[in-house]
């Protein structure tokens, strides 16, 4: 794609959306693919021809107008795809209606060209997961090195836009599972603040759970976030001055230990921080050190965050399965039975999905865990913010920052930095206050203007994750 979703001049939406299609039955589907993609969406081609007979008649919805995207399988269409969560148990009727935040971007003239693996049910069947495997979908492969990590939920989407296949694609993250699959695939992962983007018809876990996107860059996102908010302002400071005065809060890392210096990973993640804290202050960022976070959050509190979480995945699944039409189950107890009859060698157990199940907290109780608990994590970033007046923070990725930029729903980017000897990307986790999308935006476009960092992925071989293959083909061959 072009250096923004506006398509090329000359190139039609069908021709874009024909190429994608394309891409994902010969590349994603191939012996070295990244098995990003469920199904793909058999409408996809007309809709873009119908977008295409708009803009030559004189009509154009915006930058987005065309562009081809796809969407992690939690997000429901009104189409002849399904949204499963990557659950083979919730393949039933598709549903009867778009997501809220679906509509916003076919209303700025998207094209939806298939739905995207996941790790099953957002991580939260089994307690030990296997990051990116799916019952419907198998395993999904880092591209970079295809046995490499692909961490979080949101994996087919990052690995989709990492692959070439689609310029844009949108994820949901609890904690972690935007920003760490764009860290390892080594794209753009946005995660906004906490509800800017609705989740009405969203398959969500938790009341935290955001909606967010992948990308190649970091107008691209911005562009993004225009859409799915129907507003226009989170372009305007992607300017070639945008670092110059911005106050950048970073907490340097230690020294590596002789063990950790001889990890690729670690020492890559070091180096390419310390590398990034140089350029951003060359490029007139000022950059302040802050203390190490978290360090004053107790081990009860962490307890009752998994706590008050796992009581909303039970909340929050048990509705969405009574309440959606057209699904073959209704409840936890039948998803979990589904499971048993059905079971596969190699797959995963549901530990994980059973506890939760067999959790037993009223509504009052979990609403007074998150009321205790909330205030906490967000003084985890509000206090070196505003003590230190801080535009934005900015962290090496292995220090897990994210999660509490995740606990306190406040907003996080994640930003290639580079690759480490073994061919994997590296990356940095840019975050800030509630409701700064527009400031993180621009701190992360002059970083990204300036290190140039991404890169394409080699394909190169590797041992693949999980040994269970994909259980479906794509519901449409071109």
């Amino acid at each position: 794609m072009a250096a923004d979703m506006a398509k090329p001049k000359g190139v039609s939406s069908d021709s874009l959306v024909r190429d994608s299609l394309k891409q994902i039955a010969n590349i994603d589907k191939g012996l070295l693919g990244g098995n990003a993609f469920l199904e793909v969406n058999r409408d996809a081609r007309s809709n873009a021809r119908t977008l295409d007979q708009e803009r030559a008649s004189g009509i154009v919805r915006g930058p987005l107008h065309g562009v081809p995207i796809a969407l992690k399988d939690v997000f429901e269409t009104a189409d002849n795809m399904q949204t499963s969560a990557g659950a083979r148990a919730l393949v039933g009727k598709p549903a009867t209606r778009n997501a809220k935040v679906v509509d916003s971007l076919l209303k700025a003239g998207v094209v939806i060209v298939g739905k995207t693996n996941m790790t099953e049910l957002s991580n939260f069947r089994s307690e030990t997961p296997i990051d990116g495997w799916s019952s419907r979908g198998g395993q999904t492969l880092n591209p970079h090195r295809l046995g490499g990590q692909v961490a979080g939920s949101s994996t087919g989407s990052a690995v989709a836009v990492a692959q070439g296949l689609v310029p844009l694609a949108l994820g949901v993250e609890t904690n972690g599972s935007i920003i760490a699959p764009a860290a390892y695939s080594g794209v753009f992962g946005f995660k906004p603040t906490e509800g800017l983007v609705s989740a009405e018809g969203v398959i969500t876990c938790s009341r935290q759970d955001t909606v967010g996107t992948f990308t190649r860059n970091v107008r691209d996102a911005a562009q993004a976030l225009n859409a799915m908010t129907e507003t226009d302002g989170y372009t305007l400071g992607l300017k070639p001055d945008a670092l110059l005065g911005k106050r950048i809060g970073y907490t340097p890392v230690p020294d590596l230990t002789a063990a950790d210096a001889s990890d690729p990973a670690k020492r890559a993640d070091k180096k390419h921080f310390d590398e990034a804290l140089r350029l951003l202050e060359s490029k007139g960022a000022i950059l302040v050190p802050v203390g190490q976070l978290g360090s004053d959050v107790s081990d009860a509190v962490y307890d009752s965050y998994g706590l008050a979480l796992f009581a909303d995945v039970k909340q929050k699944l048990e509705a969405y399965l009574s309440g959606r039409e057209g699904l073959p189950i209704k409840s936890l107890s039948e998803l979990i039975d589904f499971n048993e009859r059905n079971k596969r060698s190699g797959e995963p157990d549901q530990d994980f999905l059973k506890m939760i199940n067999g959790l037993d907290i009223s509504d009052k109780e979990r609403s007074e865990l998150w009321a205790a608990i909330g205030p906490i994590f967000k003084s985890t970033l509000d206090k070196p913010l505003h003590e230190h007046k801080l535009d934005a923070m900015v962290s090496n990725f292995l220090s897990n920052s994210y999660y509490f930029a995740a606990a306190a729903g406040y907003p996080g980017m994640s930003v290639p930095s580079g690759m480490d000897d073994e061919g994997m990307p590296t990356a940095i986790h840019f975050y800030g206050a509630g409701l700064s999308e527009a400031t993180l935006l621009s701190v992360a476009y002059g970083y990204e203007q300036a290190s140039q960092a991404i890169r394409e992925p080699a394909f190169a071989q590797g041992t693949p994750l999980a040994s269970t293959p994909a259980t479906d083909e794509l519901s449409t061959q071109v």
